[in-house]
């Protein structure tokens, strides 16, 4: 067997250090830290971003916060914000003072900011957020000034139109002795403005002077064409086209023509109140092509071409029939005038004669001095009045067929006469009718329509309604038919009804309310909500007439009241004082 060999061992124990290659000695401390580092870098790491974040929120807020003006609890601004501050930047035509504007705006806003919102920040945020504001102010400063400066243009091209625009009105008010002048001042305006290249200064120039000419021209060929036509002849309006100019001399002959017409026929020039003979005269001279043997007038006819004598004829014509119905329309005018003067004294005369129970003679002639018919016919009032000390009886049928008259404009006076229905023979005026029908009331309501009517014709076209109204509420007032002939106080209770109902009428008309409001049962403001008290009482009626019978008991009716020879039982009643009802009763 092979011999396992063997070594002997020689070493001893020793307290020598030891050699490289042996287990190093090692800090128990150290070995932690190593170990820990790279999560301690890491926490510090997440720190400081999330820091990071926190100030770039709190910079972001305020920021977007700074776009926006900043408001009290009321609601009013306090401090302008970016957007508000490049906006009105940008309105500022004046580049200079513009950004002026914006820098201490700017600058405002900041410190504001900084005075009220920048207190719970740091400062590492307070860094990050003027670096931003800043920055971004600036980029906003730029688009506003572009803005500020393409409003300096466009205010500058208006003052350059303003001015020009008020030499071209000079221009057409002094002349074409102004042209040259106007011309220039218009390359000197132009000239002078910086915003404008040397293109645009000629395109400029060239349309304001067309424009400043051409003005000029329309006017002179409609106002001034012969001026015109010698202004053209001398090369004054080279500057218009030649389309223009023909036009503009087409107008100039037009007006030519028409001068020549008005020359012609300035005869037929009269006052509207002329004498119409005088325009009969005139048209037929002008006819003839006589012109009241005026030789100048019969040269310049005679000058007219064939068409144009035929135009002229039309023309005069027409200026005929207008001057005509001018005239016509005066008279017309000055008759409503005297009649609406005639209604209101009307009016006041029998107000004074209702309130004295006459009026003297002298007063009445006074008021009607040019006018005799209605003096006789107020001076018979009057007497009458005097000596029935303003009492007569009214008939509410006869009234109401007046008033139908007076809406229908067929009574436009008091004083003027005509008929009801059912009457023959000549007309009577409201006046004469007083004691036939018509008392003194009667005559102040009537005269007061009458007035109204003369002084608004569309015053009765609002009264449509009012009289549909009394004759609906007429037959409650009036009560039963079996008292009619019997109920003495009928008339004075239906005109009583319709004076107070007409008074509240015009009352709630003059204060703006609706017509068919008023007459309108379902709204407050009806007019007849107490028609009710006007209703009759049956009982006051019966003891009325037994009264009035007791009154005429002496009266006999078989020795004082017979009847007279062909005359009817109406007749007789009515001249003996009794109804039917009361020679019943009597009997």
């Amino acid at each position: 067997m092979p011999k396992i060999p063997t070594y002997d061992v020689q070493g001893r124990i020793t307290a020598d250090v030891p050699s490289s290659g042996t287990i190093p000695s090692i800090d128990v401390r150290e070995n932690i830290f190593r170990a820990a580092k790279p999560i301690t870098d890491f926490a510090v790491n997440e720190y400081v971003k999330e820091k990071k974040l926190e100030a770039d929120n709190k910079a972001y807020q305020l920021l977007s916060d700074m776009y926006i003006d900043q408001k009290d609890a009321n609601g009013n601004t306090i401090q302008e914000g970016l957007f508000s501050i490049q906006s009105t930047t940008k309105k500022n035509g004046n580049p200079t003072d513009a950004a002026l504007y914006h820098d201490n705006s700017v600058n405002s806003l900041y410190n504001y900011f900084k005075n009220n919102k920048f207190n719970n920040i740091d400062n590492f945020t307070k860094k990050a957020i003027e670096k931003k504001f800043f920055s971004t102010a600036g980029i906003l400063k730029t688009k506003a000034l572009e803005g500020s400066r393409i409003e300096q243009i466009t205010l500058s091209k208006d003052v350059d139109e303003d001015y020009i625009s008020k030499e071209a009105l000079v221009l057409k008010d002094v002349g074409p002795v102004y042209i040259d002048i106007y011309t220039q001042k218009v390359i000197d305006k132009i000239n002078s403005n910086s915003n404008y290249d040397e293109g645009q200064k000629k395109i400029l120039i060239k349309a304001y002077n067309q424009f400043g000419v051409t003005t000029l021209a329309e006017s002179m060929a409609t106002a001034q064409p012969f001026a015109f036509k010698e202004a053209v002849e001398a090369g004054k309006f080279d500057l218009l086209s030649a389309e223009q100019k023909i036009t503009l001399s087409a107008t100039a002959d037009k007006n030519i023509l028409q001068s020549k017409f008005q020359v012609l026929t300035g005869s037929l020039d009269l006052p509207p109140d002329a004498a119409p003979a005088l325009l009969s005269r005139a048209y037929d001279e002008i006819a003839k092509g006589t012109f009241g043997n005026n030789q100048e007038l019969q040269n310049l006819y005679t000058s007219l071409s064939v068409t144009e004598k035929t135009e002229f004829k039309s023309f005069f014509n027409k200026k005929a029939r207008a001057k005509r119905t001018d005239m016509q329309f005066s008279i017309l005018a000055q008759n409503q005038i005297i009649q609406a003067e005639t209604a209101q004294e009307s009016k006041k005369l029998i107000e004074n004669m209702d309130k004295e129970t006459g009026v003297f003679d002298q007063q009445i002639e006074e008021l009607f001095g040019n006018t005799p018919v209605i003096i006789e016919q107020f001076k018979d009032l009057n007497e009458k009045i005097v000596n029935s000390k303003g009492k007569s009886i009214s008939s509410f049928d006869t009234n109401s067929k007046i008033i139908n008259l007076i809406v229908n404009d067929e009574i436009n006076q008091i004083s003027d006469p005509f008929l009801l229905p059912g009457e023959t023979g000549e007309g009577k005026s409201i006046i004469e009718r007083y004691e036939n029908g018509v008392n003194l009331k009667d005559l102040t309501f009537l005269s007061s329509m009458i007035d109204s009517q003369n002084k608004n014709p569309e015053t009765y076209s609002q009264m449509k309604s009012f009289f549909e109204f009394i004759d609906y509420y007429k037959m409650p007032v009036q009560g039963s038919p079996v008292l009619v002939g019997i109920d003495s106080g009928l008339d004075d209770r239906l005109n009583n009804f319709k004076y107070i109902m007409y008074q509240r009428y015009i009352n709630g008309i003059q204060s703006g309310v609706p017509a068919k409001t008023l007459t309108d049962p379902t709204k407050k403001e009806f007019i007849g909500k107490d028609v009710l008290n006007f209703m009759p009482n049956a009982n006051k009626i019966f003891k009325e007439m037994i009264d009035q019978i007791k009154k005429n008991k002496s009266f006999d009716l078989k020795t004082d009241a017979k009847r007279l020879p062909g005359e009817s039982t109406q007749d007789y009643l009515k001249r003996i004082g009794l109804t039917k009802w009361q020679l019943w009763l009597r009997n």
